[in-house]
């Protein structure tokens, strides 16, 4: 394969990741479905480094001539404001990613802003007390990212919606479930005019509380979808993806939590398969 040959293919590598980085980051982690009081802001930092060297097609790792070499330093900024909408809690938010991509692979480098996702979630169960909620959520991307056609994974050059129902519930003293599914429509890209099914994920979190403070959670997270077709001929089979979550959680004083996470697919039907190391702060005021 030469070089221009390996450019192609791993742009298109990293277009069937599309906007995946913001997306993972944008997926609720355990407990984000809690409603908190209205009034209460948070600033939201989160740091990733996305590596991947194995890629899939159909289900079954293709030969290279060397390792995929995907590395992606990933930074996002959030801020999550929660009020009153009538009777409900909602939550107004936005996030806005900013990367360093590289490519082993080819040689190719990219930096700079991501496309920036915003919306909310809306309660019609908020019961901080006894453990229970069920949020209903609006995401909009916007093609706001650099390096838009160059296989830039945190800019996916279209507008996506994604729709969320989120439920929390304590079940035994210590334990927590939370339930999340999603569905996320694309519009056609905006360069190629490429054209993308939509794209359904089902989430499991499990957590542990150590105590009040402190939880421990396991994430089961499962993907399918996202067929991506150009005139016709498909280029990006439907994922068909599972991925293992491990996260640590902690409020060390009263207003900032600190969270570690490894994330690593165990399954991939088409595309890069990932694994991540990531820490978030956050800060409620």
């Amino acid at each position: 394969m030469n070089t221009k040959n390996l450019i192609k293919f791993a742009s298109a590598i990293l277009a069937v990741a599309g906007s995946a980085a913001v997306q993972a980051a944008a997926a609720p982690d355990p407990g984000d479905y809690t409603a908190l009081p209205p009034g209460t802001d948070l600033a939201l930092v989160y740091g990733q480094r996305i590596t991947a060297n194995e890629v899939y097609a159909n289900g079954n790792k293709v030969g290279l001539p060397k390792d995929l070499d995907l590395k992606l330093n990933l930074g996002l900024f959030r801020y999550v404001h929660f009020t009153k909408l009538g009777n409900y809690t909602i939550d107004p938010q936005i996030i806005i990613p900013y990367g360093q991509q590289e490519v082993g692979l080819t040689g190719q480098k990219s930096t700079g802003i991501g496309d920036i996702v915003f919306g909310a979630t809306l309660w019609t169960i908020a019961d901080l007390p006894g453990g229970e909620h069920l949020g209903y959520t609006l995401f909009v991307t916007a093609p706001t990212g650099a390096e838009k056609t160059k296989g830039f994974a945190i800019s996916d050059n279209r507008w996506a919606a994604d729709f969320q129902v989120g439920y929390i519930k304590t079940f035994a003293p210590k334990w927590t479930i939370d339930l999340i599914g999603q569905a996320e429509f694309y519009q056609d890209r905006r360069d190629t005019k490429s054209e993308k099914d939509p794209m359904v994920r089902a989430i499991i979190h499990l957590r542990h509380h150590l105590s009040d403070a402190t939880h421990l959670g396991a994430s089961l997270r499962y993907a399918t979808g996202a067929k991506e077709t150009l005139n016709g001929v498909t280029f990006a089979d439907k994922k068909n993806d599972t991925n293992l979550t491990l996260t640590w959680a902690s409020f060390v004083t009263k207003q900032v939590q600190l969270q570690l996470q490894y994330a690593k697919d165990i399954k991939v039907q088409s595309g890069p398969k990932l694994q991540t190391i990531g820490v978030r702060a956050l800060y409620a005021f």
